[in-house]
């Protein structure tokens, strides 16, 4: 019956030529604990290749029958989103803006992973009861009778194996362990004529960190997923890291953050361990005023110039906000001044009271001892 099927599609003698397809290979294409996409978390997402033998070679088609089944099982559920398909030649490319989780659906396909790469060549046979079990999570299995296949016709460009030789074949998501049996037909150099099958063959999935600066470097290595690297604080060894090689471990050392730290000022910054000179501080920018502030970047107005403020002193200063001492109150300083007044610091004139001529003899008071004394120099002449 499969050989039945196959003739269907290609009409030509099947010989069973293993060479032309060296392997099946899955290549990881997001590992889903560094995606951040929390529906994906613990998945990996793997592409799918056929490597064939020459440029030229093509994918004619994918099948199985009960005697020689089609299976791809995980030891957990395959990922599929409710708007991805079946096949990578039916995905559209305008949705994955609006919902990329379907760029990590699983899918079969033969050298299309989406509508624009197509050239509308393939088609599916026999193949429904698979694609419901895989789309509800489940293996993909064609292990009855008739059989069934995906296939595409001689001459389809996306079934070319190009410069890479290698051909996509499906996409898969899952966080288990796949095992796979894959039954493939393929034309040697494009020709139908010298078509072959090759049965049984399993996807081969990368073992051993192949970076270099991993921790877990293996020289056969072919798996980037794998890798394990150091960490911020600590070496492969576990050893802490001390770039500074300062005898103190990097992650242990205080780590100064920059900032504002004048408490005072606009942009302060509680966080901040060493002052950046960034701060913007409000202020007296005058030198003369009386609260002059000399780390002020900006004047807010409330400078304070001392003067005199009474307005009696020749310096008297109207604009003044706080008396500095120094008034100069001119005025009588002498005590016998009718007019002394003690506040005054400026010598200006005095006001005496008027002399008692009639008191001859200053005892204060014009009696008759007075007048015997003008009696006595009365006709004297006066020099």
């Amino acid at each position: 019956m499969r050989i039945l099927l196959l003739a269907c599609f290609t009409c030509m003698l099947t010989f069973f030529v293993q060479a032309q397809i060296t392997q099946i290979v899955a290549e990881p294409i997001a590992d889903h604990d560094t995606t951040g996409i929390a529906e994906l978390e613990g998945m990996i997402t793997y592409r799918i290749y056929a490597e064939l033998t020459h440029a030229d070679d093509e994918i004619s088609a994918i099948f199985g029958d009960s005697e020689s089944p089609l299976s791809v099982t995980s030891t957990s559920d395959f990922f599929n989103h409710s708007l991805g398909s079946d096949l990578g030649w039916e995905i559209n490319p305008a949705l994955l803006p609006f919902f990329p989780l379907i760029q990590y659906d699983s899918w079969f396909t033969i050298g299309a992973s989406n509508s624009g790469e197509s050239s509308n060549m393939g088609n599916t046979i026999g193949m429904e009861a698979a694609f419901d079990d895989f789309n509800a999570g489940g293996d993909f299995v064609v292990d009855n009778p008739i059989g069934g296949s995906i296939f595409t016709l001689a001459g389809d460009p996306s079934a070319s194996a190009g410069d890479d030789l290698r051909v996509l074949i499906g996409q898969l998501t899952t966080t288990g362990f796949i095992e796979s049996s894959l039954n493939i037909q393929m034309f040697i150099n494009g020709l139908q004529s010298q078509n072959s099958v090759v049965q049984g063959i399993s996807i081969v999935f990368p073992t051993g960190c192949d970076d270099l600066s991993a921790c877990n470097y293996d020289p056969s290595g072919s798996d980037s997923s794998s890798c394990i690297y150091p960490s911020e604080c600590e070496d492969c060894e576990g050893n802490c890291t001390d770039d500074n090689d300062n005898g103190f471990c990097d992650c242990n050392e205080q780590v100064d953050v920059l900032g504002c730290t004048e408490s005072e000022a606009d942009n302060y910054d509680p966080n901040a361990t060493m002052d950046d000179g960034s701060c913007i501080l409000g202020g007296c920018t005058y030198n003369s005023a009386a609260n002059f502030n000399a780390q002020a970047t900006y004047d807010t107005g409330d400078c304070i110039f001392a003067g005199c403020m009474n307005p009696i002193a020749l310096n008297y200063d109207a604009s003044a906000s706080a008396d500095d001492g120094n008034c100069l109150i001119l005025g009588c300083m002498d005590p016998v001044g009718i007019d002394f007044d003690p506040s005054v610091n400026v010598p200006g004139a005095c006001e005496y009271p008027a002399p008692c001529i009639a008191d001859i003899d200053g005892d204060g008071a014009v009696d008759v001892f007075d007048l015997l004394i003008f009696f006595e120099s009365y006709g004297n002449p006066c020099e």
